[in-house]
């Protein structure tokens, strides 16, 4: 009797997870990484001092990453039967492999899904932008802390900030042909993908109502479409995408990405364009358009939080595999800011989870940043994490990474 309650059990189990199951994943990068004219250190790629570090003088990270952000996650998918299926994803924040940090938040990923074999899929919540859905795959090096179109604003992940975005539903097609479809809709209702306005620190949701810190009202912001999609063809595929403007700023324009990859077996190479959310050179307006500024030759490296990335421009990727290793180069040019980048790059693969890697990129035509840069006085540096406000970037900056990177 036991031994048949025994066997009812189990069989009630894998009839369960036959219908329904969650997977932990996740990806784990550990490099050591240098910035000319900086201090070296784990994952250390640019020179933002968090305050646990900023005693020691050791420079860090934006996002403290080698080839990628570290992050874990949780992703379940249920058969609802007929073809249809029910799913979620939880993804964290960056992880800091250096310091164990930050508290757990699932900040890359908190989204539901519905899909079916007969029609699509549809996902609702935050989710990878549409258009690093489309194009991030085309950086072929992961698209981390040396990418050669990342530190130019030419990556379709760094968009408006961020390869995330909140309150996004999207639909994604079935194959036709060899054509996968992606659309998408951030609400104007939604305002802005942090919700600036659903409080606005405490002040009443109102048309009228100004954004914390920004001069941008609720009446400026716009709903926002992404689109675009994929066709592939034996050793071809070719992608394109586009994500309208998010309010009425005449400093900012629709983004668009276009791409072409081949695959010659010992060799695959892609062409890519790229234009920035944010208009780049040296007359772009402010966001009445009543005046203009230059910021030709900025990049995404900053002493500060961050800098925004601007321009537009076009590049091309080259990845060729030998054996366990795989060798690559990708040079990418910002036309509007006057700026280029050379990447050059190896991978030897220990498992298929395990990796160990190394990169050199060098950047020409870039100005450098002063150790004061985005402080406006000693208290706003130490809030910010900064107190001693030192270690400027130089002029065409290098950054070279040795690193091991394992994915679960």
């Amino acid at each position: 009797m036991k031994k048949s309650l025994v066997a009812l059990a189990a069989l009630a189990a894998t009839s369960a997870f036959a219908q329904s199951s969650v997977e932990i994943y996740g990806i784990l990068d550990v490099g050591q990484v240098k910035l000319s004219g900086q201090e070296a250190g784990i994952n250390n790629t640019t020179n933002s001092y968090p305050i646990s570090q900023s005693a020691s003088g050791l420079a860090n990270a934006f996002a403290r990453q080698g080839t990628g952000t570290n992050h874990m996650g949780f992703r379940g998918r249920e058969d609802l039967g007929g073809g249809m299926y029910a799913g979620f994803d939880l993804q964290t924040g960056g992880l800091d492999l250096a310091t164990g940090a930050p508290a757990l938040a699932f900040s890359r990923e908190s989204n539901l899904k519905l899909g079916s074999s007969s029609w699509g899929e549809l996902k609702v919540g935050r989710s990878v932008s549409t258009l690093c859905a489309i194009g991030c795959s085309f950086d072929y090096n992961y698209i981390g802390s040396g990418s050669a179109y990342a530190m130019q604003g030419l990556s379709v992940a760094n968009n408006r900030g961020s390869s995330r975005r909140s309150d996004q539903i999207e639909f994604t097609s079935l194959p036709m042909s060899g054509f996968v479809g992606k659309f998408s809709i951030q609400q104007r209702g939604d305002q802005n993908q942090d919700g600036s306005f659903v409080t606005n620190s405490g002040i009443t949701y109102a048309s009228s109502a100004t954004a914390a810190g920004t001069s941008t009202k609720v009446s400026n912001y716009k709903t926002v479409y992404a689109y675009g999609g994929t066709y592939t063809n034996g050793n071809l595929r070719v992608a394109g995408a586009v994500e309208t403007k998010q309010s009425d700023s005449n400093a900012i324009r629709n983004a668009q990405f276009l791409a072409a990859e081949y695959n010659f077996g010992f060799l695959k190479a892609n062409v890519q364009s790229f234009t920035n959310n944010s208009k780049g050179g040296k007359a772009v307006p402010n966001a009445a358009g009543t005046s203009t500024s230059d910021v030709s030759g900025q990049i995404g490296l900053t002493t500060a939080a961050g800098v925004t990335t601007y321009g537009k421009g076009n590049g091309i990727s080259l990845i060729a595999p030998v054996g366990k290793w795989n060798f690559g180069a990708q040079y990418a040019k910002n036309t509007e800011q006057g700026t280029k980048a050379t990447e050059l790059f190896a991978r030897y693969d220990l498992s298929k989870r395990t990796t160990v890697y190394f990169y050199n990129t060098k950047l020409n035509g870039t100005l450098a940043i002063s150790a004061d840069a985005g402080y406006a006085d000693a208290a706003a540096a130490a809030a910010a994490g900064n107190p001693l406000r030192k270690s400027a970037v130089q002029a065409d900056p290098t950054i070279t990474a040795f690193g091991i990177r394992h994915s679960f």
